[in-house]
């Protein structure tokens, strides 16, 4: 099991504006008084796992900074990122709320703090307040219809739509403004990631990027992206009109 319960200061969920955001804006501030003196928080390097797939739910997780990358293990036994995890998002919930293993693992892509909240701390919440159990049920909810979306985009979109989706998701997180008007930004990813988050083999990613610096839409250097015309990416997933 993956050592993550070394306490770090900096962790008080009373100043923490993501616990406005998230599934616990519901707490009451005694409750959030709580959570702050149990919880542990630990930083993590690039590469560095939080959990690991097949171990068991002893807790759940709240990225304070960092991006996170979910993966799973597909049949052939490649580790496959299906999802990053950024400030305020929970993670490892599902197996805790149903009694299960993950059935997921997570890796820290960057610089990350990450706290730690234990089984018995989350159900003692929850049956106190709950307010919390429904805000977990919204979140099920939520990843349920992103999985659906998904599952349409993948039958419906090409290949390209699909990583022009993907890095307009990217820049929105991690891009920024140059003096010039156009945006850059360094990719969390590496390409195989990044295939894999769209469903496509490396080789074919790596003819579509190709193609964007044909068509002028990027250019790729390494992990760095840069679009001279951010309105590019949108008007490559814009649907042409009919007539």
């Amino acid at each position: 099991m993956v050592e993550r319960r070394k306490s770090i200061p900096g962790s008080n969920c009373l100043e923490c504006d993501l616990s406005r955001q998230n599934e616990w804006r519901v707490l009451a501030e005694e409750e959030l008084t709580h959570l702050a003196y149990v919880k542990k928080c630990r930083s993590y390097q690039a590469g560095e796992a939080i959990f690991s797939a097949g171990e068991p739910s002893h807790g759940i997780y709240c990225i304070a900074t960092g991006t996170v990358a979910i993966r799973k293990v597909d049949d052939e036994g490649n580790a496959v990122l299906v999802q990053l995890g950024y400030p305020g998002d929970t993670l490892g919930y599902r197996g805790l709320l149903l009694g299960e293993n993950r059935c997921s693992s997570a890796e820290a892509l960057g610089p990350s703090k990450v706290c730690f909240i234990e089984k018995q701390v989350v159900k003692s919440l929850l049956e106190k307040n709950p307010a919390l159990g429904l805000q977990f049920l919204r979140r099920i909810t939520t990843d349920l219809d992103d999985a659906h979306t998904k599952l349409v985009q993948n039958a419906t979109f090409s290949n390209r739509t699909k990583f022009v989706h993907l890095l307009l998701v990217l820049m929105d997180r991690h891009g920024r403004i140059a003096t010039d008007g156009s945006r850059v930004m360094q990719l969390p990813l590496s390409r195989r990631d990044m295939a894999s988050m769209i469903g496509a083999r490396h080789e074919t990613l790596s003819r579509i990027i190709s193609r964007l610096e044909e068509d002028g839409i990027a250019r790729f250097s390494g992990r760095t992206v840069h679009v001279a015309r951010p309105n590019s990416l949108i008007d490559e997933i814009k649907p042409v009109p009919l007539g």
